[in-house]
């Protein structure tokens, strides 16, 4: 059980967009977005123990370069996450409190919007592509002893390709 009274939680996050025409109109369309976070957070239960709060990265990042131009738009995206104190359910239904390993997942989306006035306006077409990088999600009883592995999931790369359309 977690006293909410003893609970401590503080971070900063920075983000920023720059269109790569700022520097010059040949790049025009061009762009990065990104940002990163740091986050530190504490409990104490009732027991007087102290962790982190579950779910809580210290560290977080994400970074998209993009292409958006004449109905045409691509993206790169990459998000990172540091490890974390999961918060998962054990055998016989007992929560179990393993360290999440940190992970990277990188996507990338291209797409065409028709332009205003031609026989095809309002529809967009898109290719997306998922986890490119196939990385796993992996949990282990400790950091200090990464061998000890609790869960080991590969969801694997996604493609996925379809339409919207505007009326």
């Amino acid at each position: 059980r977690i006293d909410a009274r003893q609970a401590g939680f503080m971070g900063a996050e920075i983000g920023a967009t720059i269109p790569f025409s700022t520097f010059s109109p040949a790049l025009e369309g061009f762009g990065f977005t990104g940002g990163g976070g740091y986050s530190r957070s504490r409990v104490e239960t009732t027991t007087g123990a102290t962790s982190s709060i579950p779910g809580y990265s210290k560290w977080t990042a994400n970074a998209t370069l993009y292409f958006e131009r004449a109905g045409f738009n691509a993206r790169g995206s990459a998000r990172y996450r540091s490890t974390f104190l999961g918060d998962f359910t054990g055998f016989g239904g007992s929560p179990t409190p393993p360290q999440a390993v940190a992970e990277t997942i990188i996507d990338a989306p291209i797409g065409y919007d028709f332009p205003p006035g031609s026989a095809l306006e309002g529809l967009s077409l898109y290719v997306q592509g998922q986890n490119l990088t196939d990385e796993r999600f992996a949990s282990v009883a400790n950091t200090a002893t990464p061998l000890q592995v609790i869960d080991y999931q590969i969801y694997g790369r996604r493609f996925l390709a379809g339409f919207t359309f505007k009326f």
